[in-house]
């Protein structure tokens, strides 16, 4: 096992404490976002409505993300000697692989909800009357692109829906970790 360093600093330590608090609200706002996007992508997959608002959240949800995921990345050095080296991996290095999952899980998130994002958009600009290439595979039991019950308006929802869950479980596990052990506290 390796000894975590008693002195020197790390990178962003001494504002650890204040930019985890920001990455707590944005954290919240991502979580937010994302379940917005997700809920309006449902409404527009089953009404064929809320083209604003879906416009709208596939803009902020993934801002919200790429946000929280710099900011995490700020945290990561400090995290990883002041916290896990010090702590979790000789305590509880369960929570510490709990982190490495939350980590695969908001990388996954960020995919899906950016995916959803760009498909939204694309739906919002195809014209009227164009067929997609998946659309031409499925013929006549598709729906015009971007309209009610579109092939791309379900997949929207489904990225969108499968985003918002991963980010909630990310933020949950998060939280887990931060009230096991903070960064910048103790």
């Amino acid at each position: 096992m390796i000894d975590p360093p008693a002195a020197g600093t790390v990178v962003f330590e001494s504002v650890a404490r204040p930019l985890l608090l920001v990455h707590a609200v944005v954290g919240f706002t991502a979580v937010g976002t994302s379940t917005h996007f997700a809920a309006y992508a449902v409404v527009a997959a089953l009404r064929g409505s809320a083209a604003a608002q879906l416009r709208r959240f596939s803009a902020l949800a993934p801002a919200a993300l790429v946000a929280q995921a710099l900011l995490g990345f700020a945290l990561y050095p400090t995290y990883r000697v002041r916290v896990r080296l010090a702590d979790l991996d000789r305590s509880a290095p369960a929570v510490a692989q709990l982190f490495d999952f939350k980590e695969h899980l908001a990388a996954l998130a960020l995919a899906l909800v950016a995916a959803a994002a760009l498909a939204a958009r694309a739906g919002a600009s195809a014209p009227a009357g164009a067929r997609t290439s998946a659309q031409g595979a499925f013929g006549a039991m598709s729906a015009p692109p971007g309209g009610k019950g579109s092939l791309r308006a379900r997949a929207v929802a489904a990225l969108a829906t499968s985003g918002a869950a991963l980010v909630w479980a990310a933020a949950i596990i998060g939280l887990y970790v931060t009230a096991r052990h903070p960064v910048g506290g103790r």
